[in-house]
């Protein structure tokens, strides 16, 4: 029988001038194409059921979430910038607020999860909302075109003098990068300016994620300076204020000193203020973004000063040493004479950004053109200027033509289709007027040049119209310089930010599937090796501070809350699936399952709230970490809403020729297998339990291939109706069992648990304890390393509730338990 979700993807091959007949069900998968160099090919979302389990628990939390949230907020800054009626509705807030540089790719994200939602679990409310959505974005793109060629009004420029940088206080600020402060347990950070107006909370620097979570140093907070550093709102706040104000009209330096016990201020080489009691430290801050020289989280007076220098150091400084030391992590001399960009002097050649205000917003330039903000970010990329004074614009555009794309191949909706086709002849219309080292500049530009998945999208689109011109745009994405060290098999990964590569690779496999190229897939396949092999946790995440660090440093990039964004892990999951799809080796479904029950399960908080997705942005693995659980409008908290809403997605794969049923994760689900009229039921409570039973309902002949997972060993048993069977492990990691098999079979797996522990690369006397695929984690909150017995799999014993473990007085747990407690992933052996 079809479904309703069936007939409507159907009706979509139709709305696109293939007729439905001429697309035969089992060459396409999820609404694309399937392509001819796929061995293993996955099923539909809503060929897939899951039966109660973990997932569905960390699923319907979010379904919750989706079914309250208002579908007029997700338009919100999308009808605000198109010029239209925003019916009185708030934007998503968080990075997609009213002004954000990163506004719209929430919204794109939201409209993933309601197809996936829909075609997951068929409820009508999902895709009532994706309809609603999908007609105000065309609304919207209709209202950009009858503005094509509108002109539009420069910024102003930035301010240099002979002596420096003047802001001029009224929405200048210089932006940091992302990474600036991230991991600092001790800092001192150094300020050199002429004040031109004694504004009261104008700030010198504010380094944070919102008012809430902060560390700034206002020139006047009514008596004089204060430094204040806080992860709980103004009442929280570890200060060191001074009542005498600062000078106007001469230069004045500032300094502050952290060394995780005591906060000193400085004014002119002179100690000033000190703070003895501190114990909040720029680490404590997570991964702040909003890195400011001149603006306020809180949305005070701008500073209206001239900046000379500014220095940030990783250590407390002596008052000795403050007035001649560079700054080792960032020096800007701001001796510049023109542009926006501020060099950095100290050798990480971490470029600031000078945000100058904003101009007058032009109009498109082509028809197409959809966006929460104006053109105006691409038009800036396409001259180099770099972040924050502009953030990702087209990471921005691919999450809204995923997200539309998807609207249309997993429900049906035409006028996604068109919408996206749109977007897809505008991003033409602009890259193809480009020369390839203008291309290869923007790409290479920190955060600014970070585009997500657009090669991907592109070739996506190519597949479902035809039109081989948006090969060719996605191709304008190729990050040149890093695709050739892949291909060649040359790790240059070191200090990269990891999730503004990571998602480009599955385009290029995106690429070489329609025929651009075996280079392509050649490039993917070795950056997998490279990240997974050389630069993952224990729980399946990597990077720390959103940078991939050097390759088999794994103890050494244990710092701080900052390790392992959940965006990285998202995209990784991505590329090992697609790559198991050419190849199917169970090496990808190990990574795939580590990371899936892991970090991912661990990514959503065990709680229920409609307004609120809490799910993580990072999920860090240092001593005495905790998770914090949120994120509304990040990029995590994007990502997030779509992690838990396609748990089925991987469970199962087919052979190209129907001839082999992969069983990949032994999630509890029930796959309907219309290409052999057969039907599998999946029982258990995987990872919970290690075993499960599948039961076949239908008569086929077909190989039945069981993945045994690495951490399995001999101990992986198999009965077929009751007779215990011989596994034999081919080299692909699968058991097969090829039989003609029938109504009511019964296959019975075991895969007992067993204790092990898994060191880090470059100190195995650092490691992590895993029961199977589970990581545990020691809940205690200290933030030096435990130490524990040297054979710690031997030394514990279980604990009170299933699947603890203790060890004296420490209790291990599994790790994808959804709570904010204090944990260690990694724990020292005892000498």
């Amino acid at each position: 029988m079809i479904s309703r979700r069936h007939v409507l993807q159907i009706g979509a091959a139709a709305a696109i001038g293939v007729p439905a007949t001429a697309v035969p069900r089992k060459k396409r998968v999820n609404g694309l194409p399937v392509p001819k160099s796929w061995k293993a090919v996955p099923f539909d979302l809503d060929r897939v059921t899951l039966a109660p389990s973990i997932f569905t628990e960390k699923r319907d939390r979010i379904l919750a979430y989706a079914r309250a949230y208002p579908a007029d907020r997700i338009l919100a800054n999308f009808r605000a910038a198109a010029g239209l009626d925003t019916l009185g509705a708030e934007p998503p807030g968080g990075w997609d607020d009213a002004t954000g540089n990163l506004r719209g790719h929430y919204s794109g994200h939201f409209l993933s999860l309601l197809a996936q939602a829909w075609a997951g679990t068929g409820e009508a409310v999902f895709k009532d909302e994706l309809d609603y959505l999908i007609t105000g974005l065309k609304q919207c793109q209709d209202a950009w075109a009858a503005q094509v060629g509108r002109p539009g009004t420069p910024p102003p420029p930035a301010t240099w003098t002979s002596e420096g940088l003047e802001l001029s206080g009224d929405g200048q600020y210089v932006g940091l990068p992302d990474a600036t402060v991230d991991g600092l347990t001790q800092a001192t950070v150094v300020i050199r300016l002429k004040i031109n107006e004694l504004r009261t909370w104008s700030r010198a620097f504010d380094f944070g994620v919102g008012p809430a979570v902060n560390m700034f140093l206002t020139v006047h907070d009514g008596t004089g300076p204060r430094f204040a550093i806080t992860t709980s709102g103004s009442g929280g706040e570890q200060r060191i204020p001074v009542s005498t104000p600062l000078p106007v009209g001469e230069w004045v330096d500032l300094a502050v000193t952290l060394d995780g016990r005591v906060g000193v201020l400085y004014i002119n080489g002179v100690a000033v203020g000190a703070n003895p009691a501190m114990t909040l430290t720029p680490a404590d801050l997570g991964a702040p973004k909003n890195n400011w020289i001149g603006r306020s989280q809180y949305g005070d007076a701008g500073l209206k000063a001239v900046v000379g220098e500014f220095h940030l150091f990783d250590r407390a400084l002596t008052v000795g040493e403050i007035a001649g030391s560079t700054g080792n992590l960032a020096w800007y001399r701001f001796d510049e004479t023109s542009g926006t960009t501020v060099a950095d002097s100290s050798g990480r050649n971490w470029d600031a950004a000078v945000v100058t205000g904003a101009g007058g917003p032009p109009g498109p330039s082509h028809a197409g053109f959809l966006a929460a903000y104006p053109e105006t970010q691409f038009i800036q990329l396409e001259q180099y200027v770099t972040y924050p004074a502009i953030w990702a614009p087209y990471y921005t555009c691919h999450k809204i033509m995923r997200g539309l794309l998807d609207a249309h191949t997993l429900t049906g909706n035409a006028t996604a289709l068109d919408v996206v086709r749109g977007m897809g002849e505008w991003v033409h219309s602009r890259l193809s007027k480009l020369p390839r080292e203008q291309l290869d500049r923007m790409w290479s530009l920190y955060i600014a040049g970070e585009y997500g998945g657009m090669n991907e999208v592109l070739a996506d689109l190519a597949a479902l119209t035809g039109d081989r011109t948006f090969l060719t745009t996605a191709r304008y994405f190729d990050n040149t310089r890093l695709l050739a060290d892949c291909v060649a098999g040359t790790d240059t990964l070191d200090g990269k930010h990891a999730n503004q590569h990571i998602p480009q690779f599955l385009g290029y496999l995106r690429l070489f599937e329609q025929g651009e190229g075996a280079g392509y897939r050649t490039a993917a396949a070795n950056f997998f090796d490279m990240v997974v092999g050389h630069r993952t946790y224990v729980h399946g995440g990597t990077g720390q501070g959103e940078v991939f660090r050097g390759r088999d440093v794994i103890a050494g990039s244990i710092v701080g809350t900052t390790n392992a964004e959940s965006c990285a892990a998202y995209n990784m999951l991505k590329v090992a699936r697609n790559l198991f799809a050419h190849t199917p080796d169970a090496r990808f479904l190990d990574y795939y399952e580590k990371t899936l029950v892991n970090q991912i399960l661990a990514s959503k908080r065990d709680a229920d709230s409609t307004t609120d997705p809490l799910v993580t942005y990072m999920v860090p693995v240092g001593p005495g970490a905790r998770r914090g659980y949120g994120n509304i409008g990040t990029c995590c908290g994007g990502t997030g809403l779509e992690n838990h809403t396609k748990y089925q997605d991987t469970v199962y794969f087919r052979s190209a020729r129907d001839d082999a049923l992969y069983v990949n994760l032994f999630v509890p689900s029930t796959l309907r297998w219309a290409e052999r009229r057969v039907t599998v039921t999946q029982a258990g409570d995987y990872p919970r339990t290690p075993s499960t039973t599948l039961t076949i309902s239908g008569n086929a002949r077909f190989d039945l291939r069981l993945r045994v997972p690495s951490w399995a060993g001999s101990g992986f048993a198999v009965t077929i109706n009751g007779k215990k069977q011989r596994v034999r492990v081919g080299s692909d990691g699968y058991a097969g069992f090829e039989r003609s098999w029938r109504t009511g079979d019964r296959v019975e797996v075991s895969f007992p648990y067993r204790l092990h522990v898994e060191p880090t690369l470059d100190d195995p006397g650092l490691h992590a304890l895993l029961y199977g695929p589970i990581a545990l984690v020691a809940k205690s909150a200290s933030t030096a390393y435990l130490e524990l017995p040297a054979d710690l799999a031997g030394s514990v014993q279980p604990g009170p509730r299933p699947m603890t473990f203790t060890t004296g007085d420490v209790t291990f747990e599994p790790f994808f338990l959804g709570d904010t407690a204090a944990y260690h992933a990694y724990v020292r052996a005892r000498s």
